[in-house]
């Protein structure tokens, strides 16, 4: 252990205090300034591989500063002969460090991507058992970067894409929103390797790192040594370069921000005339913002493109659709629409409100409750009549509060504005037969 505290915890990155006979990897300033008084604990995904085993020693040799309890997590996915060795490793390691440890066992699914399914299975793993205000640490270090970049540069992708592995971000696949930090991404592999030599660590090599059918696995032994050969700064390079896509992108945003303050209409769409006025490259930044704010996800660059060319200058009288997973796109008028994809239902089927004190399921899956359903309707209707929900099967009319005469509820929808796909999965409501309510729009005069 090093005689000196002051210079092992005075830098962000490699210091060789002048009493200690190893290098340090000193993340104290980076626990400084992302640390929170709400944080409660620490945990790292431990493979027992040296990136891991690094940032867990620094951790706990770090922990009278940040004063956090740490737990280890192990995901055992039983797809190497030496899984339970490694097991035993990781109790042995948690015992020595006398930290809290847990080891989840998975089954990896056998798809066509053996990394991306490792990928998923081990996240929703590990989100089994964070917690609110905890932080979940990853090894991720300069060269994970460079390996991402050049990966991703291969499948083909934007600026987004080149900003590669984020230092901080929210934890993939879970629920909550819990923190997720990288603290060693701007360290070279070199420099984790010396830490870990000079303090004598031991580490498990996983087997399947050195099995080139794996893409990350090719680009490291095969593709990195002859860029670094030529390049000798290469990985370096690479990964300033997705600091610089990370500026870029934020000028991007901001850009596709003002375009979207312009561009956005009803219901979340935007207005297909304002971005008639864009050029092709900002429509298709405004797409990916617009899609970002919708919590949908973002499709290729092909698909995007469609969304311009097969739905906003679709013929007139055409109901353009561009599907994607989990994406529809439609259009309405002059303004185009994202949303999840709409579910089959039985628009014929009616259901008859039994209890009216308690809420029903409809057709299309929507749950709607008595306070929803009675609202404007005055008590003696609800209480004393027959109520049913069903749906719009043509020729449906209604007088609203406030009208002298009853109207075709189509007509109505219509001149709301409401689209096409929505009219019809809009609740009517029913009460001894007669329409009584078309449900978050009007109330028939006579039920008032």
């Amino acid at each position: 252990m090093c005689a000196s505290s002051r210079t092992y915890y005075e830098l962000w990155g490699i210091v060789i205090p002048i009493k200690c006979t190893y290098a340090s990897l000193n993340r104290k300033k980076f626990l400084q300034q992302h640390l929170q008084p709400h944080t409660q604990r620490l945990v790292v995904a431990y493979s027992g591989g040296v990136d891991s085993h690094v940032l867990l020693d620094i951790l706990v040799t770090l922990n009278q500063f940040h004063q956090r309890p740490i737990k280890i997590i192990h995901v055992h996915h039983g797809l190497s002969q030496y899984a339970n060795d490694w097991a035993a490793h990781v109790a042995n390691i948690a015992q020595q460090y006398g930290v809290d440890y847990c080891i989840e066992y998975v089954q990896v699914a056998q798809t066509a991507s053996l990394e991306a399914a490792a990928r998923t299975a081990r996240y929703q793993a590990i989100n089994k058992h964070l917690q609110a205000n905890d932080v979940l640490l990853l090894a991720h270090h300069q060269q994970d970067q460079a390996e991402t970049l050049l990966l991703r540069l291969m499948r083909g992708t934007g600026v987004k894409g080149l900003m590669g592995i984020a230092k901080l971000t929210d934890v993939p696949f879970c629920d909550t929103k819990i923190a997720c930090w990288r603290p060693l991404l701007s360290i070279s592999r070199q420099k984790i390797m010396s830490y870990a030599t000079q303090k004598n660590l031991v580490w498990i090599e996983d087997d399947s790192n050195s099995n080139l059918i794996f893409n990350r696995n090719y680009v490291r032994h095969q593709v990195l040594p002859v860029l670094t050969k030529r390049w000798p700064q290469a990985i370096q390079q690479l990964a300033h370069t997705s600091q610089r896509m990370q500026d870029a992108h934020e000028l991007l945003q901001d850009l596709a921000q003002a375009d979207y303050q312009q561009a956005q209409d009803a219901h979340y769409s935007l207005n297909i005339g304002v971005l008639a006025n864009l050029t092709a490259a900002r429509r298709h930044n405004l797409f990916r913002y617009w899609l970002e704010q919708l919590a949908l996800p973002i499709p290729d660059y092909g698909d995007i493109c469609r969304i311009w060319t097969e739905v906003c200058v679709a013929k007139p009288d055409a109901q353009p659709l561009l599907y994607w997973q989990g994406v529809e796109v439609r259009r309405y008028r002059q303004q185009v629409f994202a949303m999840k994809p709409l579910a089959l239902f039985d628009k014929h089927a009616a259901v008859l409100w039994h209890n009216k004190t308690q809420a029903i399921v409809l057709p299309t899956g929507e749950q709607i409750t008595p306070q929803q359903a009675q609202q404007g309707i005055a008590p003696h209707h609800w209480h004393m009549g027959q109520v049913s929900i069903s749906y719009r099967q043509g020729g449906e009319k209604i007088r609203p509060i406030g009208r002298q005469q009853h109207h075709d509820v189509k007509t109505l929808l219509q001149a709301q504005g409401i689209p096409t796909w929505q009219r019809e999965r809009i609740p009517l409501l029913y009460i001894n037969q007669q329409l009584a309510a078309v449900l978050g729009y009007w109330v028939a005069h006579e039920f008032a």
